[in-house]
């Protein structure tokens, strides 16, 4: 037997633009925005801040935005680090001595911290979807508050410590990547 199909077909290009769009700021305390972020795309750089005490905090408030026709996905989102070995003395000479020692990372990252979060404070996770169309709240905090990891989640308390210096951190930044879903 014989089939015959008639007809045609067409096929849409598909377009994939998705981006962080606007950006504004809050500041707690006497935290200083030393330098306004730069977007570009799905990246967030430059986040230059200096906290001085408790509760000094900055968060800038965002939005994802995909403006494309093909749904995605979170692959993975890249913050970079805080304090660590090797970070300007600005950011993480916690005593003050001119030099950036584990104690110093320890005493930084146990009081500061730096995150990325939907608003309502939700995590960005693997997976996370953002279809077509759709616009999500984005929040990028830096504080200076203590926060630890329980079983319930992220318990955020008041930070105790005060550090010998002002603490400059320049060059922070946050890059979600997606991919198709």
């Amino acid at each position: 037997q014989t089939l015959t199909i008639n007809g045609t077909a067409n096929v849409d290009a598909a377009s994939w633009d998705i981006h962080f769009e606007t950006i504004s700021s809050n500041k707690n305390g006497d935290a200083t925005i030393n330098d306004f972020p730069h977007i570009a795309g799905t990246s967030i750089t430059r986040i230059n801040v200096t906290l001085t005490k408790p509760n000094d905090g900055v968060e800038f408030r965002t939005r994802i935005v995909n403006d494309g026709t093909v749904d995605a996905k979170i692959d993975s989102v890249e913050i970079s680090p805080l304090c660590e070995i090797g970070s300007p003395v600005e950011s993480c000479d916690w005593n003050n001595d001119g030099q950036v020692t584990e104690e110093d990372v320890q005493k930084v990252n146990d009081n500061l911290f730096f995150s990325i979060a939907y608003d309502g404070g939700i995590s960005l996770k693997k997976n996370d979807t953002l279809n077509a169309g759709e616009t999500k709240q984005i929040n990028i905090s830096v504080a200076y508050y203590k926060v630890t990891n329980s079983e319930d989640g992220i318990i955020i308390e008041e930070a105790t410590e005060l550090p010998a210096r002002d603490l400059q951190f320049n060059n922070l930044s946050v890059t979600i990547n997606y991919v198709q879903a």
